[in-house]
């Protein structure tokens, strides 16, 4: 048998923006979760958006570390 090869591969940083956009979605919803979770031990509400202000900052470092320094 022969293998067959895809006539046109896909260029090897095809998956960047699904990748970039699923680590955005990601760090939100995970400090999010933390900041609700502290929210309802401690009987506060502001735990919440400090999260997810937190993960959304953390993880724009993440990306930026990550992926801006391409040469």
């Amino acid at each position: 048998m022969s293998e067959h090869k895809d006539p046109k591969p896909s260029p090897p940083n095809s998956g960047d923006g699904w990748r970039v956009l699923s680590y955005l979605i990601g760090g939100v919803l995970l400090y999010g979760g933390i900041g609700f979770g502290l929210d309802r031990l401690f009987g506060t509400q502001f735990l919440v958006l400090v999260g997810i202000v937190l993960g959304a900052g953390l993880t724009i470092l993440l990306l930026n570390y990550r992926y801006g320094s391409r040469s």
